[in-house]
């Protein structure tokens, strides 16, 4: 009797749930409207917040995740960020975007680790791993086509009416919930849920990101890309299309733009593995954030916006070149637990980041001041990460 395979259901449900993900219309308008609401110092304690909230919850929803499913943690990831999207449409308070950010943290914790454990343990249980990368790639696609789309439209949409691009994404999100009740729970090597059992899940999950020399390197290497890279991708691109002097529409078109470029160069080089290999991969990152953001000080009006397009490029390459080597080297049993360590690291190094950077905005410059920051930290870092990660390396 032939086994059924569970990978194509939940792959096709993991597209079309994470495409209602992608369609963030806040993006050419939020920055302007939270800077309005409660200042730049207000949002920077928001941002700070949401994932002050994820760091403390990434471990404790990463070990349940492997212990009660995946399946239940994705939904419920879903239906919480829909709910604070609809909040953010009408709060005008501080205390109420701090409710708020708790909220996005919590959402945000819930599918790390969850939502690629789902995905990679199907593909293992039908024996079909080494299809990871090409999946994660398509997604990464579709993911940009919706950030493309959406971004192109919430700068008019905010310009109808501001609340309009939360209320839509929020509503969105919810069906992406709907749709995750497809997904086929893969069968891991779970044990019975209970405090102790929680409690070991992860201790074991952390032991399994750093276990060894090899796990040590890449999970570093994977938090210094990550943790630079996503201040950039949820904050200080948006913010520096608007000190680069571009209006909400045009940020929504310039970005859209950006982002085709990015679904192009995903699909045309990114993915060749005969160009990326593992080695080229960890070369590609310190050079394309180096370059992107060390200039930020010097750069005014479109002379910025390839730069801005770089920095973007280095999140979404995040995802779908790193995350393949990440989720090969966990055993199943603690994946979910040891990619929410790393999630937890970035969240910490975000949380500073972000708090920093806002106190140094209101003082001594915007957003290019920042990039170049960042540029400098990434040279120091990243670079010297990659080459012990290759040298190392059993991959």
């Amino acid at each position: 009797m032939a086994i059924k395979l569970i990978s194509p259901r939940n792959t096709s449900v993991f597209y079309w749930a994470e495409f209602g993900r992608s369609l963030v219309f806040i993006i050419p308008v939020w920055i302007a409207i939270f800077h309005t609401r409660i200042g730049v110092a207000g949002m920077s304690l928001y941002l700070a917040i949401t994932f002050v909230t994820q760091l403390v919850l990434e471990l404790p929803t990463g070990a349940l995740a492997d212990l009660i499913g995946r399946k239940k943690t994705v939904i419920l990831a879903y239906i919480i960020d829909a709910l604070q999207y609809l909040g953010l449409a009408f709060a005008s308070t501080l205390p109420q975007f701090l409710i708020l950010a708790a909220l996005s943290g919590t959402a945000e914790a819930l599918r790390s680790g969850s939502l690629e454990a789902i995905v990679y343990d199907s593909l293992k249980q039908d024996k079909r791993e080494g299809e990871y990368k090409k999946i994660m790639s398509a997604q990464g696609i579709r993911f940009q086509i919706g950030l493309m789309i959406s971004t192109a439209m919430g700068g008019f949409m905010g310009n109808y009416w501001e609340a309009l691009p939360f209320i839509a994404t929020g509503l969105l999100l919810f069906i992406s919930a709907g749709i995750s009740v497809g997904f086929v729970e893969p069968a891991i090597d779970s044990e019975k849920f209970g405090l102790r059992n929680y409690l070991r899940q992860i201790k074991w999950g952390v032991i399994e990101a750093f276990k060894t020399k090899s796990h040590r390197d890449i999970s570093l290497y994977y938090i210094a890309v990550g943790g630079i890279s996503w201040m950039c991708a949820t904050y200080f691109n948006d913010a520096m299309l608007i000190d680069l002097g571009f209006a909400a529409s045009e940020r929504g078109v310039i970005a859209a733009g950006l982002r085709l470029i990015n679904i192009l160069l995903l699909y045309k080089v990114l993915t060749n593995e005969r160009i990326f290999n593992f080695r080229r991969t960890i070369l590609f990152f310190p050079i394309l954030m180096s370059v992107a953001l060390l200039p930020g000080w010097w750069l005014d009006g479109y002379w910025g916006v390839p730069f801005v397009g770089m920095a973007m490029m280095s999140s979404t390459a995040r995802w779908i070149l790193l995350g393949k080597y990440t989720n090969a080297a966990y055993s199943s049993k603690y994946r979910a637990t040891a990619i929410s360590t790393l999630s937890m690291a970035i969240g910490l190094i975000y949380a500073i980041g972000v708090m920093g950077a806002g106190w140094i905005m209101t003082r001594y410059g915007d957003t290019r001041l920042i990039y170049s920051l960042l540029g400098i930290i990434t040279v120091l870092t990243v670079p010297y990460l990659g080459i012990r990660l290759i040298k190392n390396s059993s991959h």
